[in-house]
């Protein structure tokens, strides 16, 4: 089953995590699919620019989508996956990820280019 992940295109941190789930996947045997959450597809589908989504077995959202994630990643980090499914500690990286997405842009900036005002003669 080939997994699908939608990301924020605008936010750094997004793009560089969304680089690093594709090279985990490739090197795990899982096929993983990417779409910016601003694409015509996402809003067709209802998704939002304020958190991720993964279409896998069903659909997981913001810090799910991290755990489920973890599936793929190497053996090092694979535990986090497994102990963040854990209640109490599922709570706390909802917090985590919530206080992240909420800054993330400020703090790892943008990859929106926007274009310089026009000049007047």
């Amino acid at each position: 089953m080939v997994w699908k992940l939608y990301y924020d295109g605008e936010c750094n941190l997004c793009h560089g995590s969304q680089l690093t789930v594709v090279k985990w996947a490739k090197r795990s045997g899982q096929e993983v699919e990417t779409e910016v959450l601003q694409s015509p597809e996402a809003e067709e589908q209802g998704f939002s620019g304020e958190q991720m989504v993964l279409l896998a077995d069903r659909r997981y959202d913001a810090e799910e989508a991290w755990l489920k994630l973890m599936q793929v990643a190497p053996w090092y980090i694979k535990w986090v996956g497994w102990v963040g499914w854990i209640p109490g500690i599922k709570q706390l990286l909802g917090l985590g990820y919530r206080i992240v997405a909420k800054y993330r842009k400020k703090w790892f900036g943008t990859r929106a280019c926007p274009l310089p005002p026009r000049q007047s003669n």
